[in-house]
Formats: structure tokens, sequence, C-alpha cells
């Protein structure tokens, strides 16, 4: 008898506990509209943080990137802030050994990845990541990174 007392007092406890309030919250919650005379500000629109708007992308990018017929491509990259961008590359090694290249031309941010800038025409359409202090040379095709063991990264020369 006593079990079933306990039971049923257990249970109508833990019935009631699970019952809707009888109280409306709504209720409580006034609301406050403006006055005439109040100034409201314009809608602020929220603007994601790039690589454009964020870092200090502008400056000389130097590095040695993979070739595969030569020890290397001695690479430099300078970004200026006008979006024109001046590209040099001495091969290192093997048969293209001392052969230089230098080409100039302006870039762009890209609109699907705003942390990726594209090269023009002259340096064909190459595509780069841009870090705090960085950028990796990226797939010219998709834009993705290239997974492999080499480095693809320029360093920022920091005055």
């Amino acid at each position: 008898m006593k079990k079933t007392l306990f039971s049923v007092s257990i249970l109508s406890i833990l019935l009631m506990a699970c019952s809707k309030p009888t109280h409306n919250t709504s209720d409580d919650v006034q609301t406050v509209k403006p006055s005439a005379s109040a100034s409201v500000a314009p809608e602020q629109h929220a603007t994601a943080d790039t690589a454009q708007t964020s870092l200090d992308w502008a400056g000389e990018y130097k590095g040695l990137l993979p070739c595969a017929d030569c020890a290397g491509i001695q690479t430099e990259l300078e970004l200026k802030a006008d979006k024109t961008y001046e590209l040099t590359e001495e091969y290192q090694g093997g048969k293209g050994s001392g052969q230089k290249f230098e080409v100039k031309g302006t870039f762009s941010f890209d609109k699907a990845n705003p942390s990726i800038i594209v090269l023009d025409k002259a340096a064909e359409n190459r595509k780069f990541f841009v870090g705090e202090n960085y950028v990796e040379a990226r797939s010219i095709d998709t834009g993705e990174k290239i997974h492999s063991s080499l480095d693809y990264k320029l360093t920022k020369e920091l005055h």
C-alpha cells in the first residue's frame, strides 16, 4: 500500500512538472515604438572580412616554387595597392637554368573566394591564396589548394 501511494505521488509530481504553464509569457513583453522625433539609424549591411579588406596584402612576396624539370623557380611577386603586379621568375638548375621571365599586369580578387587573387592573362590567369604575410599558389582551374608535400608559398618581405 505504501509503495503504491508513493508511486502515485511521484507520478503526479512528474506530470505536474511536465504540464504547460498557464501564464502566457508574451503578455510580459512590451513593445516600444520610436517616437516620430527619434532618429532611426539606417540599416547597416554586415560585410564579411576578406583578404582584400582585412589584410595588408600589398607588398613583395618571395620564395622558391617547385619545378617539374629543374631545382626550383625563384619567384618574386609584387602586389601593388592599385591592383597591379610584377612577377619575376628565374629557373634554378636543369634545362632552363638562369632563364628569367618578367611579367607586369593587373590582378583582381576572385568573386567566389575573395581570399584568392587572379593574375591577368599575361601571367596565364594564375591564382594565389592571400594569407597573413604570404601568398600561396593555387590550382589555376579551381583555385583549390595544391595537395602536395612541396611548398607553394611565397613569403612577404617585411621592411
